[in-house]
């Protein structure tokens, strides 16, 4: 059986090399399907830094977006702490949105007190 063990002491390079390279990496990986499209690549990166933190509009819609996928990115890493194998975090929160979508829409009809908790 295999069994993980944390470094005792990992250097600066394992600590703050490997992240950086992991985004630069990333960063070129999507330039790729830019370059074959035949975008510029500069423009793009800059229209979606733009469109993520162009204006306060921008960025609450973008945090407002990104919110419960980071909560559930969160619900899942707790699982995973636990030792709990939860590989269905993606459809509860699609399933609680439209449980939320049902009830806010007044589908599903209910005494008021109910309907609050």
């Amino acid at each position: 059986m295999i069994r993980f063990e944390p470094r005792s002491n990992p250097g600066p390079i394992l600590v703050y090399g490997v992240p950086v390279f992991a985004a630069v990496f990333a960063i070129l990986l999507a330039a790729i399907p830019l370059a074959l499209a035949g975008a510029p690549i500069m423009d793009a990166y800059g229209l979606m830094i733009t469109g993520a933190f162009g204006s306060v509009f921008s960025t609450s819609e973008m945090l407002t977006r990104a919110t419960p996928l980071i909560l559930t990115g969160l619900a899942a890493a707790i699982a995973f702490r636990a030792k709990l194998w939860n590989i269905g975090a993606e459809g509860q929160l699609y399933m609680g949105a439209m449980a939320a979508v049902v009830v806010g829409t007044g589908v599903i009809d209910g005494p008021s007190w109910v309907m609050i908790r």
